[in-house]
């Protein structure tokens, strides 16, 4: 019986000390990392930028393709209205933007078309795409 009751202490010992662990020193859970590359603090939008909105869902992302002017400002709006874990984010490579998406939550990426070409993003686990057209 007494094996019995230092198994049960081990386990309670082991859960408790698992429990702390998720929390900070003062006692108060501590927040989760922010993904990679994501900033802390929301960048201002430039107020002449025009806002696109683009839905995430079962289909993928809505409008799938955007058009821009070579040095216009824009804001992609990001809503997703799934709860599937493929848009859970938005990664866009070559600008080293990673953003989550939080179910029916707008989320604004705003991009700098800089020069002609095409600007790709795709869901964090690279399945679904879409793009911006710069021309």
């Amino acid at each position: 019986m007494k094996v019995a009751a230092g198994i049960v202490t081990a386990s309670v010992l082991s859960v408790s000390v698992a429990l702390l662990a998720c929390k900070g020193g003062d006692g108060a859970a501590s927040a989760a990392p922010a993904p990679s590359g994501a900033a802390t603090a929301e960048p201002a939008l430039d107020p002449n930028a025009r806002i696109i909105d683009i839905t995430a869902s079962d289909k993928g992302f809505e409008p799938r393709s955007v058009d821009a002017k070579v040095g216009e400002s824009i804001v992609l709006r990001f809503t997703r209205k799934t709860e599937t874990e493929c848009v859970k984010a938005i990664d866009f490579p070559s600008l080293e933007i990673k953003k989550d998406l939080p179910l029916n939550t707008p989320v604004n990426v705003p991009i700098k078309a800089d020069a002609a070409g095409e600007i790709k993003y795709q869901c964090w686990m690279a399945m679904l795409f879409g793009k911006v057209v710069v021309q």
